[in-house]
């Protein structure tokens, strides 16, 4: 059975920055995949005044995959080029990764 991707952006700041999660869940049953993002945020313009800027995903500075449905597959990290980051940004964002995965039974 097909299951369309779930997708969710959560943004926060920290010291003055504005910071992304992006997370999104691919694929069907227990072949799904989740991708976690973490980045600095950037704010996209609206082009109208009335309509506030949208904050969006930067470049990504931290990545990780977790196969879902199967607690035999451990969540792989990736780093990427992006920014760095404060430690407590990724305290923050590990702790969400981790509250999404035990929602999920991994």
């Amino acid at each position: 059975m097909w299951q369309h991707p779930a997708m969710s952006l959560t943004t926060w700041s920290h010291d003055g920055g504005l910071y992304c999660a992006l997370f999104t869940e691919t694929g069907v049953d227990g072949s799904r995949l989740g991708h976690f993002e973490l980045s600095a945020a950037r704010l996209v313009p609206s082009g109208i005044p009335s309509v506030p800027d949208s904050p969006a995903p930067g470049p990504t500075a931290l990545t990780v995959v977790a196969p879902a449905l199967d607690p035999g597959d451990q969540p792989v990290v990736f780093f990427g080029d992006g920014p760095t980051l404060p430690f407590a940004v990724l305290q923050h964002f590990v702790a969400m990764v981790a509250a999404r995965l035990e929602g999920a039974g991994t």
